[in-house]
Parts: structure tokens; C-alpha cells; sequence
């Protein structure tokens, strides 16, 4: 990655782009103000109101499949069909976001920590609760 394209650094900011490509760009951009200016000014103009459809599209991440799809693939009870989809999502494309979704889904302590977190929210308001308001 010699030279770093707009749609690269318009990727980048948006985490679009794998993580070994997010750490080339990040070092090109700390070691080269011009380049920062450039996303700088990329940023800028793209929120001044490009409204087509591939930019709605990627700002809003409408290729990324719901969680509950992906936890279906990663216990493996997906068709063949989208279970290629999926590993295209995550594998060609890199998306950060969906691989992060699924690592969570795929730790094992995954219930254990949402009953901690459960019981200690449950814990800290419990005070705050007046019998009345409860009735």
C-alpha cells in the first residue's frame, strides 16, 4: 500500500478496512501531515451532504448481517448459502465490526459476564427504589 486512495482513507476512518490496513494508514497519517490534511479534508466534504446511495450504504453498514445471523453462524446452524455469504463478510471484506460482533458471541463466558453485569446494575439502583413506586 504505496499510496494511500481516497476511498482507502475514507475506509480507514470509517473502520472499514482490515486491521493490518488500518496500521499501515495510521502510520502513513502520523508520519505525514499532508496525508492527514487530505482525510481531514475528505471528512469534511463528505459531511457537507453526499447523499448517494454507496455512501448511505456505507455509513450505515447495509451489507453487515444482524447479530442474531451472526450467532447462528457461529454455531453453525446457517444454510451453506449464507455461511459463504458470512465468511466472504468476514474474510475478503474484513469487516471489523461484524469480526468484533462475533468474537463476542464466540467467548465462553459470554452469559456469565451479562449475569454480572445484570446483578450489579441490579445492585447499585436497588437503593433508588422506593416500595411506592414499585406498586
Amino acid at each position: 500500500m504505496s499510496h494511500v486512495t481516497d476511498e482507502e482513507l475514507l475506509a480507514y476512518a470509517d473502520e472499514r478496512l482490515p486491521s493490518e490496513s488500518c496500521t499501515v494508514i495510521e502510520q502513513k497519517l502520523r508520519l505525514n501531515p499532508t496525508l492527514s490534511e487530505r482525510l481531514t479534508n475528505l471528512l469534511l466534504n463528505r459531511d457537507k451532504g453526499d447523499h448517494s446511495i454507496g455512501e448511505i450504504w456505507r455509513q450505515h453498514r447495509l451489507s453487515c448481517p444482524p447479530r442474531a445471523a451472526l450467532a447462528a453462524y457461529a454455531d453453525k446452524r446457517l444454510g451453506d448459502r449464507l455461511s459463504r455469504y458470512l465468511q466472504f463478510h468476514l474474510e475478503t471484506i474484513g469487516c471489523r465490526v461484524c469480526a468484533a460482533n462475533l468474537d463476542d458471541l464466540e467467548r465462553p463466558d459470554r452469559s456469565a459476564t451479562a449475569e454480572t453485569r445484570t446483578r450489579k446494575i441490579f445492585q447499585s439502583s436497588v437503593g433508588k427504589l422506593r416500595l411506592d413506586d414499585i406498586e
